[in-house]
């Protein structure tokens, strides 16, 4: 099935996925208007905590600034694939999903946005007259206010979720928890300490080097980023420009190669993400076979080359595609889920 039709003749028949875009954006167009009209501030909208009893959390942390509004877009339009998917294939009944928004702390007024983990709540199992989406998760992605701004310097704040994610965000039962950043920038050198204060809650004797916060958090998660190509430009070589890619040596830095997904398509997040999963979760022949038989071939080579350094072994050569026993999950029947957008 293209990836522009429906989910018709799966268990989401009646779920169009240009509809919900649309809807999405609507909402993302008059978020901050709004926001600001009911006076809504930062701390309203960062926890005191996270908390999640999941055994296998997944946190998205994703740059709304500028070009990067695209992706959250994409994730509500999908929300129906992506929980069915997460839950079933990749990490269990019991997963839970935490999105979160990234701006600029020194320009933006909503400059970190963090909510609550929600449940991957399955699909009904017969088809229903209206269309499905999974309504936690539907209500925390709109909850994001979508303010569009940041400073045009190739940084924005990363750095400031990464810490408050690596020592505010409590799972005493996870096994192996993710946490996938998608934005088209790096973050700054350090955390400023008024900023860790006023933003996250947390209070530092220094500023902190960002090296060290990203440090942290891979500590508590396997740490991912997604990184689209600077200002939505493709770019001239090696499908990156200069500036982009300037901005994925620091990622690469940082978090590693084989943690650094470059992908030049927005529409296509939510496969990377599953393409993620399956590397964490030993699962990388059944998320092949699944997206090569629901997207054309155009869109399968997409994904791929974004997922070429994440699905590679530490020796250079690709991951086994073993059929065993996913690291977190593996549905008890074997059987892979129906045919999806």
């Amino acid at each position: 099935m293209s990836e522009s039709g429906d989910y018709s003749g799966s268990v989401w028949s009646g779920h169009d996925f240009d509809s919900a875009y649309d809807r999405y954006d609507r909402h993302a167009g008059r978020s901050y208007a709004d926001a600001k009209a009911k006076g809504t501030t930062v701390a309203d909208l960062v926890p005191e905590r996270l908390t999640t009893k999941s055994p296998s959390p997944l946190l998205v942390r994703c740059d709304i600034t500028g070009s990067m509004q695209e992706a959250p877009k994409t994730m509500f339009a999908k929300l129906p694939l992506l929980a069915h998917e997460a839950r079933t294939e990749y990490l269990g009944e019991h997963a839970e999903l935490s999105f979160g928004a990234i701006g600029d702390a020194t320009c933006d007024r909503y400059p970190m946005q963090l909510r609550p983990f929600a449940p991957l709540t399955p699909p009904p199992k017969k088809k229903t007259a209206t269309p499905w989406e999974d309504p936690e998760i539907a209500k925390r992605l709109q909850e994001l206010v979508i303010e569009g701004g940041g400073g045009g310097q190739q940084t924005e704040s990363y750095e400031l979720t990464a810490l408050y994610d690596a020592r505010l965000v409590e799972m005493p039962n996870a096994l192996r928890p993710i946490w996938i950043g998608i934005g088209d920038e790096m973050p700054y050198p350090q955390v400023d300490r008024d900023e860790a204060q006023r933003l996250c809650r947390i209070r530092l004797d220094r500023a902190l080097p960002t090296a060290e916060v990203f440090a942290e958090l891979q500590r508590k998660f396997a740490v991912y980023f997604i990184q689209l190509p600077y200002n939505g430009q493709a770019g001239v070589r090696d499908g990156m420009t200069d500036d982009t890619r300037k901005i994925r040596k620091r990622w690469v830095e940082l978090l590693g190669e084989d943690h650094v997904a470059m992908l030049n398509d927005p529409s296509r997040i939510v496969d990377v993400i599953f393409g993620i999963l399956a590397s964490e979760t030993g699962r990388v022949d059944y998320f092949r076979n699944e997206l090569e038989g629901r997207q054309d071939p155009n869109q399968v080579a997409t994904v791929y080359k974004s997922l070429t350094t994440v699905h590679r072994s530490p020796s250079g050569s690709p991951k086994l595609l073993t059929d065993g026993k996913s690291v977190l999950h593996r549905p008890a029947d074997g059987k892979r889920g129906p045919g999806l957008l």
